[in-house]
């Protein structure tokens, strides 16, 4: 029961809604190109730092991979405006109602020729009811506040919060868009 509730807890954030997907604009502060990182390239430094060992594939803790309730795993804009990738999440980290800047629920991958994958961003993902039960504001981190999907989405889950974080991977929509233009699920 709980591989199917983390599967689909999960895919929520896999799924957002054009809503979500505004983009913004801004310039590089790092040479690795994510775009307006509102000053916090040394935080974008920490975190690469801190998923290093996982840029070529998954590992524990992140090893549930997630899927739509369509069954597919590797997330495209239905708009056409960019893909967000392959999802895998850390269970415990994603039901802990918290919000750790080093320890994302998810990392997302692109996959490569032969099965392998390739790094490219990570998805903080917090429950509204668990968040707001401590807190008056919405999380925020690198200087931008979380995003609410509203109870009722595709996958019949309650309220959370998510936030994008294109820390591997430049992103022409921002460092801080759901969807990515230069990430290919094929």
């Amino acid at each position: 029961m709980r591989g199917v509730l983390v599967a689909g807890l999960a895919a929520v954030c896999l799924a957002a809604t054009p809503s979500l997907a505004a983009a913004h604009g801004g310039t590089s502060d790092d040479a690795r190109g994510p775009v307006n990182t509102l000053g916090q390239a040394k935080q974008l430094r920490e975190l690469r730092a801190a998923t290093a060992a996982y840029r070529s594939g998954p590992a524990a803790p992140w090893t549930t991979q997630v899927f739509d309730v369509n069954g597919i795993t590797c997330i495209e804009d239905p708009n056409g405006t960019g893909t967000m990738g392959i999802h895998f999440v850390d269970p415990a980290n994603l039901t802990d109602g918290t919000v750790n800047r080093l320890a994302p629920e998810a990392l997302i991958y692109e996959p490569e020729a032969g099965g392998s994958f390739s790094l490219i961003a990570v998805e903080y993902l917090v429950f509204a009811d668990a968040w707001d039960a401590n807190h008056r504001k919405p999380p925020k981190l690198y200087g931008h506040r979380f995003e609410r999907v509203p109870a009722g989405n595709r996958y019949g889950l309650p309220a959370f919060y998510e936030l994008h974080v294109w820390h591997e991977r430049a992103n022409a929509n921002g460092t801080f868009n759901d969807w990515n233009p230069a990430v290919h699920c094929s």
